[in-house]
């Protein structure tokens, strides 16, 4: 991500200070950083719904067990009433139905009609059974479900008989059946597709969520402007970037700079000749720490990140700048892992960072330049290092074409001069004529 500047002293001495917080929302490079994770979003989509979906057609579908069979008969009631009025206080709710069928007197007037043909129990018959009232309050429905059509059909005959022969009450006159039903498969509500994209649209949002909140939360460095704005450090861009030749030629000259010239003349009079009081101390405490690195005159570049191979690094770098990078530079691995190479940054004539680009890589680079500071090595610049150049294309992409366009707009629109300094008007730099 992105950021604002950190507040840099002007002697360079707060440039570890990176501001995390104040960084605001970099939408286009969050946007490439999760087209570049889309594979992930992807898989985790197809486990989501591998696994949730799968899981719901295993469950619905395969281990649906026995079949169920169920019939449902419609009943006319005719109530003890005398207006549509009184029917509105006479009537028998749902409720009420499934509490008369689920009594032992209607269970027991049931079972003498089923005598001889289903041994079943009170519970197994109430458990069967249920009422319901759709629209019309004179109309109610019965269901009978099992797991066997003719058992369905028996039970359902003997409740018709028991409504319109043995029920009896106060509040009706007469019940009669006006639609018995016959046995059918019950069809399970089982929506395998709704279930699936369901699952994938919810495991999907979940990748998406953890990875933004990832992205954003990360000291990660993808770009070379990140090293500038948030800890005010210059940057070289990285290998492959069109201004890097430029740049190191500007923050480190080339091979007649005089850097170099220092260099060579060090080199003939003895560095180590120079301060023999500091070559003393730091030569016994490299005696003592057991580190084999000597203090170097030129230009040092420093690795960052552990994994980091100095020499490689410093070839790679000879072959991409070989006007700027000459003999006097030499390459130290990362003080995290050798604290002792501080010895020769210190006496180096510029440092140049080489952080490696990725995740997690902010909160090192932090640590490496809090340290170089505390051990007075004053680091010239950074280099961003193994970056991925198709990201970066991406994201300058149209903001070059625009800046270029923006630069001809201004020229065009200012006023031609002529010889004498006036413009087509008659008038000059000022806004006068004459």
């Amino acid at each position: 991500m992105t950021g604002k500047e950190s507040a840099t002293q002007p002697d360079g001495r707060n440039l570890w200070k990176g501001y995390y917080g104040k960084e605001p929302f970099d939408l286009r490079l969050t946007v490439l950083r999760m087209l570049h994770r889309l594979p992930v979003i992807v898989s985790v989509t197809f486990l989501g719904v591998l696994v949730f979906g799968g899981g719901y057609y295993v469950k619905n579908v395969l281990l649906r067990g026995e079949s169920l069979f169920a019939a449902t008969s419609v009943y006319r009631v005719e109530y003890n009433v005398d207006s549509e009025a009184e029917l509105q206080t006479s009537y028998i709710n749902a409720m009420t139905w499934n509490t008369y069928m689920q009594s032992q007197v209607f269970l027991e007037m049931l079972q003498s009609r089923l005598a001889g043909e289903d041994e079943l129990t009170e519970q197994e018959l109430a458990e069967s059974l249920e009422a319901f009232v759709w629209s019309d309050l004179r109309v109610p429905a019965v269901t009978v479900t099992t797991e066997e059509s003719a058992r369905t059909e028996r039970i359902l005959r003997a409740v018709d008989q028991v409504m319109t022969q043995d029920f009896s009450l106060q509040e009706i006159r007469s019940v009669s059946v006006i639609d018995p039903g016959r046995a059918e498969e019950v069809i399970p509500d089982v929506r395998v597709g709704r279930a699936v994209i369901l699952s994938a649209l919810l495991s999907g949002f979940f990748a998406v969520i953890v990875l933004l909140l990832k992205e954003t939360g990360d000291d990660s460095i993808w770009l070379p402007g990140t090293i500038r704005k948030r800890y005010g450090l210059r940057t070289v861009g990285t290998l492959e970037s069109p201004g890097m030749a430029e740049n190191m030629r500007y923050f480190f000259g080339g091979k007649e700079s005089r850097g170099e010239m220092r260099h060579e003349a060090k080199t003939q009079e003895g560095c180590e000749g120079e301060m023999p009081e500091r070559e003393t101390r730091e030569t016994s405490w490299k005696e003592k720490s057991g580190s084999g690195v000597a203090g170097r005159c030129g230009t040092a570049v420093c690795m960052v990140q552990e994994g980091m191979e100095p020499e490689t690094v410093l070839a790679k770098l000879r072959e991409r700048c070989p006007e700027t990078v000459g003999s006097a530079w030499f390459a130290v691995a990362s003080p995290l892992t050798e604290p002792g190479n501080c010895a020769a940054l210190r006496q180096a004539d510029r440092i140049l960072l080489a952080v490696k680009a990725g995740s997690h890589a902010g909160g090192k680079f932090e640590y490496v330049l809090e340290y170089l500071q505390q051990q007075d090595c004053e680091v010239t610049a950074a280099i961003l290092w193994e970056a991925d150049e198709k990201l970066i294309r991406r994201y300058y992409f149209g903001r070059t074409q625009d800046a270029e366009k923006r630069v001809w707009q201004t020229r065009d629109n200012v006023p031609r001069q002529n010889a004498h300094g006036q413009n087509a008007h008659g008038q000059n730099a000022h806004g006068q004529g004459e």
